[in-house]
């Protein structure tokens, strides 16, 4: 079922360059490679697949040189998951007790969700230019963790800036044993939430963003010690 390319593919009338067929072969030899190295096409333990999204994230990010606005199409990540990576992805998210795959994971109805479309947003909201791995922000959160923040808090994730300050702190926080880190993180994200309706946080910058995030999240320890 893997190709290259589709008749029914169509192409924005103004911008950009078409991708080749022989740059799509490239982008799924990259990932193919990533997959083998967790066990594709057979075991597929929990370790394994959060180092395959993290490593496929930054070989999304680094091999499609797609801006926001083309990413923001579900047509281009229907097609990466359906014609060009159907069975990596198929790897990635197998059937339910019922045997049908999870169709937002393919489909792209929700990008949040998309198998490989979260991937590639989560790489360029933590995309690091100054630091000498760029994408070392990547390997902070957990999955769950991180979707409190892409999903489930879609005003935080609007500002790239914001979401760098945050899983920053969380890799710089200490617990001290007497309330789990875990519950610091979720409790600093509803109190920052709360200071959108005051604060006009896009405009601040990132050592200020980073200065409001730490002094919320000791707030938010302070609170659940009490």
């Amino acid at each position: 079922m893997v190709a290259n390319h589709s008749r029914r593919a169509v192409y924005a009338a103004t911008g950009g360059r078409r991708i080749s067929p022989e740059e799509l072969d490239q982008l799924r030899d990259g990932i193919v490679r990533v997959a083998r190295e967790q066990g594709f096409p057979s075991s597929r333990s929990t370790v394994q697949r959060s180092l395959f999204d993290r490593a496929t994230a930054q070989v999304l990010h680094e091999q499609c040189l797609m801006v926001p606005g083309e990413a923001s199409q579900r047509q281009v990540w229907a097609f990466l998951a359906l014609i060009l990576l159907p069975d990596v992805c198929a790897w990635r998210w197998p059937t339910d007790s019922d045997g049908r795959y999870p169709a937002d994971r393919f489909k792209g109805t929700d990008l949040t969700r998309h198998a490989l479309a979260r991937l590639w947003t989560r790489a360029h909201v933590l995309h690091d230019p100054m630091a000498d791995d760029p994408y070392h922000l990547l390997d902070v959160l957990g999955e769950n963790d991180l979707d409190q923040i892409m999903a489930r808090r879609s005003t935080l994730a609007a500002s790239p800036a914001l979401v760098r300050a945050i899983v920053r702190a969380h890799r710089e926080d200490r617990a001290d044993g007497s309330v789990s880190t875990r519950e610091v993180f979720r409790q600093s994200l509803m109190r920052l939430l709360r200071l959108t309706a005051f604060l006009d946080l896009d405009s601040a910058s990132e050592p200020e963003l980073g200065h409001v995030v730490r002094k919320v999240r000791s707030e938010a320890r302070a609170a659940l010690t009490k």
